[in-house]
Formats: C-alpha cells, structure tokens, sequence
C-alpha cells in the first residue's frame, strides 16, 4: 500500500465519522428547535410572536417534501436524506477503515521484506530481483560509490576479499564492514532509489545474481553510496 493511499483512507475514515457526528448533531438539533417553537405555540406564546410561528412553519416545510400532487408525511422527506446521508458516511468510512486496518500492511514493501527474511535472514535478497544478463550500461563507473558488508560470518571477506574486485572493477569505494547478520548464505547488491541500473552492473562484474532494493540497512553503516554489496557465504569463498 503506498502512502498516498494510505493518506487518503485515513482522511476519508476521519472525515465520514465527523460526517456522521455531525448529521447526528443536525437532525437533533432541528427535532429540538421544532419541539420547542411547537410548545411555545400551543402555549399561546406563537400568536404574539409571529417570528417564532414564522420559524416552525419553516422548519416544517423543510422536514416535509412533496412529489407532484401526493403529499407526504411531515419529516418524511428530510429524516429519510437524513438517514441516507448517513449511511453512506458510514459506508464510505468503514471502507476506509478496511483499507486503512486490514490492507495497510500487506503492500509490496511489506511482501518484500518477508520474501527477503525468509531466504536468507534481515538482509537475504529478493528472489524476484534477478540480474539480467545485459543490464543497462552506465558511462562512468567511477562516478558511483558501493559500500561492502560483510555478512558471510568469514572474516575480511568485505574488506580484503570483495572491496578490492570494486576498486578493480572501476566503481568509487565507500563504507566497508560488517552486516547486522553472520549466516548469508548468497552475495546481493542492493541499490538506493533511482540506482538499480547501478547494482545491476556491479552484480554483474562481481559475479552476484541478485539485485534487489535497499532494504534492512541502517544508513550509518553505508553512508551515501548507491549501492551496497551484501557479501554471503557464496561470494567470501570465491577465488
């Protein structure tokens, strides 16, 4: 679910419940307003007051409605708009609320994640996330930086084993060290928004078939680069 639906069925469900309250308040309001200026008329108080007599005829005819020459009751017009107006509020409203409740968290992002957990751990790459064989190219390799972290569990595989073939193959070195997790068991590389094209050309030179969003890593450990090599188990062992 993006954030904008997300904005938009909160403010539809906020806005259909002050839309009930405050037909609820209307409709009270009027029945009030109607059984009063009738009590002061029957009291005798209306014939002195011809405003207040003026006042209940108006509230009445705006509670009775008439369709060609067949009268209806009176209030029957407004309480059945009335009633309409607030089913459909609340119709609007619960609909937002089943939204806002029941599909917020099952977008993409959130599908992602799961997928990503379950394979490999925090930072186990996307299975749909592919490398193609001819990514787009890129003009100047070393106008990108890559971050490496290790989360092989081998030691140096970051910094002696992967962080050099970067260097090699042309692209800006960034933060290199060590991932939230010990036990991955296939390299990725994971690009920032707007740089997939980026990730897809390192994997590519590094030899790595995944290259999926960012996702899972904390910005201090990777700074500003574009993309993040995820070193696991597959990758720290090669030559």
């Amino acid at each position: 679910m993006s954030d904008l639906q997300l904005a938009i069925a909160t403010i539809l469900m906020f806005a259909s419940i002050a839309g009930a309250i405050g037909l609820g308040m209307v409709a009270w309001r009027r029945q009030a307003a109607i059984k009063t200026l009738d009590a002061r008329e029957a009291a005798g108080i209306g014939r002195s007051a011809p405003v207040a007599t003026d006042r209940g005829l108006a509230l009445r005819g705006r509670q009775s409605t008439s369709q060609g020459d067949l009268p209806r009751p009176a209030g029957s017009g407004s309480r059945a708009g009335i009633i309409t107006a607030f089913i459909a509020v609340l119709l609007i409203g619960g609909f937002a609320g089943w939204w806002f409740v029941l599909r917020g968290g099952s977008g993409s992002s959130g599908t992602q994640a799961v997928q990503s957990q379950s394979a490999n751990g925090p930072l186990g790459p996307d299975p749909a996330a592919a490398v193609p064989a001819d990514p787009p190219a890129i003009q100047d390799k070393a106008a990108y930086t890559v971050a490496v972290l290790n989360a092989s569990g081998v030691t140096g595989a970051a910094g002696t084993t992967v962080g050099p073939k970067v260097e090699t193959a042309g692209y800006r070195l960034g933060e290199v060290g060590d991932a939230s997790t010990e036990d991955v068991m296939t390299s990725s590389v994971m690009w920032a928004p707007g740089k997939q094209a980026v990730a897809q050309n390192v994997a590519k030179d590094l030899g790595i078939t995944q290259a999926p969003p960012l996702d899972g890593i904390s910005d201090a450990k990777i700074g500003e680069a574009d993309v993040v090599v995820v070193v696991g188990k597959d990758l720290a062992a090669a030559p």
